[in-house]
């Protein structure tokens, strides 16, 4: 079992309900670990150094994989807002192995009426490890061969985002 994979199923899902009632407001984050730091990239600031675009789904897959072997990750957190047929708006956290293990959770959340984050559910016993709650995370760690203009553009972007980029050292 690796070592960042079980450090993320552990603390993330903590760390980033902690984020959401600060700050308010669920943003897509993703992170990644090594064995020994984790990394976190907030992906709001995208569309200032995106052409005035966020974050697409094919850029996502992109971007994270470039990342993770940059960085030499063993497993990658993403978690952002998700909403049911009903209405009802939860938080989904998808956690991937470089092993190809997969941890899901999702936490419902309440905003008041200026769409402020109030609570967050704090059960993290309805999880899974069978299906990622965004299919995207499916993504994480395949090869991907870059074409060159791809390879410029990717360094290009993380040159424009690597200062944002948060690094932690694991927690013993």
């Amino acid at each position: 079992m690796d070592k960042a994979f079980e450090y993320l199923k552990k603390t993330f899902p903590s760390k980033y309900r902690d984020l959401v009632l600060e700050h308010k407001a669920v943003n897509k984050m993703i992170s990644f670990c090594d064995d020994q730091q984790q990394y976190l990239l907030f992906t709001g600031m995208f569309a200032e150094v995106n052409g005035g675009k966020g974050i697409s789904d094919e850029l996502e897959t992109y971007f994270v994989n470039f990342l993770a072997e940059k960085y030499h990750a063993t497993a990658v957190a993403r978690a952002s807002a998700f909403v049911q047929e009903d209405q009802t708006a939860f938080i989904g956290m998808d956690i991937r192995s470089k092993d190809g293990e997969v941890w899901s959770q999702q936490n419902i959340f309440t905003v008041d009426d200026e769409d402020k984050v109030t609570d967050v559910d704090t059960d993290f016993t309805h999880s899974s490890s069978e299906n990622p709650i965004c299919p995207i995370a499916n993504t994480y760690f395949e090869f991907i061969d870059f074409p060159e203009d791809t390879l410029a553009y990717l360094n290009d972007l993380f040159e424009q985002v690597k200062l944002s980029i948060q690094a932690i050292p694991l927690e013993k």
